[in-house]
């Protein structure tokens, strides 16, 4: 799934070994603290270990915290807004 402004990547979601996984962007210490927290959740599957994580989708990641880290996933990768000096 991409940004609609820049094109960029947010999220990839596929089957793998049988199960639906997403792999999501997120902030180093946070991908950590997650895949400490959640059994679901591993370094991302063929991504940058530190940048993503991957999620089985209908794990032990309730769908309020899949659907915060979606959206987490999404504002990092948003188009940066630009100040201009007057």
């Amino acid at each position: 799934m991409r940004h609609g402004a820049n094109k960029k990547c947010f999220a990839f979601i596929t089957v793998y070994n049988g199960k639906l996984i997403a792999n999501l962007k997120c902030e180093p210490n946070e991908a950590d603290l997650l895949r400490h927290i959640y059994k679901d959740v591993t370094p991302g599957y063929h991504m940058n270990k530190d940048h993503w994580n991957t999620v089985v989708i209908d794990g032990d990641v309730s769908e309020d915290e899949l659907k915060r880290m979606i959206e987490n996933s999404y504002n990092l990768i948003k188009p940066k807004i630009r100040r201009t000096l007057k």
